[in-house]
């Protein structure tokens, strides 16, 4: 057991609970860990004996008193697949100060969407992947378009702020000006760009979905200008390495880089209480059911997975900030978080 300094701060700013490994939409992008298969660096991950409802609820209270977290996301798979979501939902309002709720969009009717305001949920994220029916159906592998726009209209009804998710890949090159118009249309004023960053099975689809660069830098050009044009608040979520692309060139968007590097990481516990670095990692931390926050957050993990970056990355001015990209992606992919992740490799070390 490691030893844990009275002193040492533990404390982060935000938590995320994947309420379910379940999911009835069938994405070939999905980063879920779960999702690999066989003979892959994330093979093995353990779904089953999900917590139930009151000691889901006890784990929660124990992990956001003792992290001091004060924003709480909800995921999944699809969180809302559990019978006990809103309640488990309700339970993380009363305890912080904001929570964000991820849901592909399939099972908010009417009144979960003013169950959702009632109990002050900040914000809702759904996934557009195109402006059209049937290419956002295809890549969803699920009948859900129409699902979506439901969703958003009736969320925004109720009060509740929708921010769309968009991933880009080969497969939608083209589509981000679509799903913004569609964005006005819908009243949505926040757009979480997330270039594909294969972990889980997505990493058996790289070389069909992976976008290049191209097809980023005219996606981040729609976005800057239609962002500023309609006042639509852009992130990345995922990192979009600045050696690749100039930052400046795209004012109004809000660039974001690995979280595990830090301040505010992105740590996640599971349905089994498993604490892991993000939602992209396998690797687990620790266990909260039988742990305690402190003793988790002690573990070297976080520290090693800073220090280690491609060796290509080495002196950069961006080294400590950038940390190479998603490197949860290069262990996924390749095996190692020092090996160059697949969007750099793909862009810098293949192309030579």
């Amino acid at each position: 057991m490691s030893v844990v300094l009275p002193d040492e701060d533990h404390t982060i700013p935000r938590i995320d609970f994947e309420l379910s490994a379940a999911c009835d939409h069938k994405c070939a992008h999905c980063y879920n860990v779960w999702t690999a298969k066989s003979g892959d660096a994330q093979a093995g991950y353990d779904i089953r004996a999900q917590l139930r409802t009151a000691s889901l609820l006890k784990l929660m209270t124990k992990a956001i008193e003792q992290s001091g977290a004060q924003h709480v996301t909800i995921t999944g798979g699809e969180p809302l697949l559990r019978q006990d979501a809103l309640k488990i939902i309700r339970h993380a309002c009363e305890l912080v100060h904001t929570v964000t709720l991820i849901s592909n969009g399939s099972h908010i009717p009417p009144e979960s969407a003013a169950d959702l305001a009632d109990m002050g949920v900040r914000q809702v994220q759904l996934t557009l992947l195109a402006g059209n029916r049937e290419l956002h159906d295809e890549l969803k592998g699920a009948v859900c378009f129409d699902d979506t726009v439901r969703a958003a209209l009736d969320l925004r009804d109720a009060g509740v702020p929708v921010q769309v998710c968009y991933v880009s890949m080969k497969q939608n090159a083209g589509e981000l000006e679509r799903v913004m118009e569609l964005c006005v249309a819908l009243g949505v004023k926040a757009l979480s760009y997330n270039r594909m960053s294969p972990t889980g099975g997505a990493i058996h689809h790289i070389e069909r979905l992976l976008p290049t660069m191209e097809i980023i830098e005219a996606d981040l050009t729609i976005a800057d200008r239609m962002g500023r044009a309609y006042g639509i608040h852009v992130g990345t979520a995922m990192p979009v390495m600045p050696c690749l692309i100039r930052y400046e060139r795209f004012p109004w968007i809000q660039f974001g880089l690995c979280s595990t590097g830090t301040e505010a990481p992105n740590i996640v516990v599971d349905g089994q209480g498993n604490v892991r670095s993000c939602n992209l990692s396998s690797g687990i931390m620790g266990n909260l059911v039988t742990q305690d926050w402190a003793e988790i957050y002690s573990n070297p993990y976080q520290k090693e997975f800073r220090r280690t970056v491609p060796e290509m990355c080495r002196g950069c001015a961006y080294e400590t900030t950038c940390q190479g990209g998603c490197k949860e992606s290069a262990y996924a992919t390749f095996g190692s978080h020092e090996h160059p992740e697949p969007l750099l490799f793909s862009s810098v070390v293949n192309a030579k």
